[in-house]
């Protein structure tokens, strides 16, 4: 294999990273086996244990937990798998007539299909382990999401459906994009992958010892705001504050977010962070339907890239290496062929001080890769399994309280400005809106509002102030 800057990869498998960053948070955990049976280049269909294509790779995967089944048994060791890391989805972003789940047939690319094969293949893994090594439990999923410049399509089909089936399915986990790590040309370079193994180790450890699965950086809403030109997401944060990082992955252009307007690109005219929420400033007003996308395709010649991140403070077991390193004699550290001078990427990682040679990988979750859309008659966008927070009554971290009883929908505050109450179906539509003003320390209001039972969603806003939660009825 040629050892160059633009050739393939020579790096461990993320696998090692994971294994060594959980090893090194737990103390008495145990003896960890890990194994990599993982095929570059291939689609979800060919992965599969239902593929009957000239070769079915998913034997690859049996053979390695009855042979470890064996090698277990054999020394009178018992043996449990906790976790099954799946890294893949670049192939289906591109429609192939010979990569489908038998030969003639193409692979899929849209969201729902590769949803539901990715979901079947699961099951099978999970399954076929659990019989092999006599297990109870199901091994958590592990999931990357795919992108970076293999993202393809306004809707992000291939990346939305691992973030899909990570928020709808208690067992799966993803553990976050790969875009902002070193790579060449899509591939991680050797930190990249090794940064992404301790991502993988903290989400992972995370969900072990808090007992709450992880979730990555996303959004929780997409919310029209009563500035007719600015949309407004809330995200869930891992850990706050949101930052618009432009060292650890360079700047991209509107920091990797564009929005459509009846299916015309705007132009945005100003970012900002509020809090746990983005707001986005077009110069048009948004009146129509409206789409949303991050870290996707018409951003410049670096597609499927962004900026936004959390402040993840977790601390990393490795170091971030200068892949061009010298020894005490003046040679390269790690060889190359006689005509590369540099195998350092394109695009290197730093911080404020400059590049972070010798210092640990900051394990921020950046956001992940989204496509959202806003109807023409729809104020608010939730997305599906990530609110929480079912009861009738709550109240925000802003001094808003809602509270609907009998009829009566009551509203208090202690902020002061112009108030509006939205309430809004299910499906985003909205319902009712009342509308006062509040010019003393404490406010108090109670409307009628009779709504059979259901979901709903109230939004309440003062002024530059928001908030939004459920209603069950």
């Amino acid at each position: 294999m040629q050892k160059t800057r633009i050739s393939a990869i020579q790096a461990e498998c993320p696998i090692v990273g994971a294994v060594n960053h959980i090893q090194s948070k737990l103390s008495n955990y145990g003896n960890i086996l890990a194994s990599s049976c993982g095929y570059g280049g291939k689609t979800i269909e060919q992965l599969s244990k239902e593929s009957t294509q000239l070769i079915n790779y998913y034997n690859d995967y049996t053979k390695t937990i009855n042979n470890v089944a064996k090698i277990a048994k054999g020394y009178d060791y018992h043996i449990t798998c906790p976790a099954l890391v799946w890294m893949q989805g670049e192939y289906n972003y591109v429609k192939d007539s010979e990569r489908g789940i038998a030969p003639g047939l193409a692979n899929c690319i849209s969201k729902d299909e590769y949803k539901r094969l990715f979901l079947k293949l699961k099951n099978n893994m999970q399954g076929d382990l659990m019989a092999v090594y006599s297990q109870g439990s199901r091994p958590f999923f592990i999931t990357y999401q795919v992108g970076a410049q293999f993202t393809n399509g306004k809707t992000l089909e291939i990346g939305m459906a691992q973030i899909e089936a990570a928020n709808e399915n208690d067992d799966i986990i993803c553990a976050g994009p790969v875009y902002q790590l070193p790579d060449r040309g899509g591939h991680l370079d050797p930190n990249g992958y090794r940064w992404y193994g301790e991502m993988i180790g903290k989400a992972y450890l995370s969900t072990i010892t808090t007992g709450a699965k992880f979730k990555p950086l996303q959004p929780l809403e997409i919310a029209r705001t009563n500035i007719s030109n600015t949309i407004r997401i809330k995200f869930l944060v891992p850990k706050l504050p949101l930052v618009l990082d432009v060292n650890t992955i360079y700047k991209m252009p509107d920091y990797g977010f564009v929005v459509y307007l009846n299916d015309v690109k705007q132009v945005i005219t100003s970012i900002s962070i509020d809090n746990n929420c983005v707001n986005l400033m077009c110069q048009n007003p948004l009146i129509g339907k409206v789409e949303v996308v991050y870290a996707g395709v018409d951003i410049g010649n670096r597609n499927g890239h962004g900026n936004l991140r959390d402040s993840d403070d977790t601390p990393a077991l490795y170091t971030y290496i200068d892949l061009d390193a010298k020894n005490n004699q003046g040679d390269f550290i790690y060889p190359r062929d006689l005509n590369e001078t540099t195998l350092r990427p394109v695009l290197e990682t730093k911080d404020e001080q400059g590049m972070i040679y010798g210092k640990p990988y900051p394990l921020y979750n950046f956001c992940v890769a989204f496509y959202y859309k806003l109807d023409a008659n729809q104020q608010l966008f939730i997305v599906p399994h990530l609110t929480t927070g079912m009861s009738k009554c709550f109240s925000s971290d802003n001094h808003i309280r809602v509270n609907l009883s009998k009829d009566i929908l009551s509203l208090t505050t202690f902020l002061k400005g112009n108030i509006k109450l939205e309430i809004f179906s299910v499906s985003g539509s909205l319902i009712k809106i009342f509308e006062d003003r509040n010019n003393e320390e404490y406010f108090k209001q109670q409307y009628n509002l009779v709504l059979p039972g259901g979901l709903y969603f109230a939004r309440v806003s003062v002024d530059d102030e928001l908030f939004v939660q459920k209603i069950v009825l």
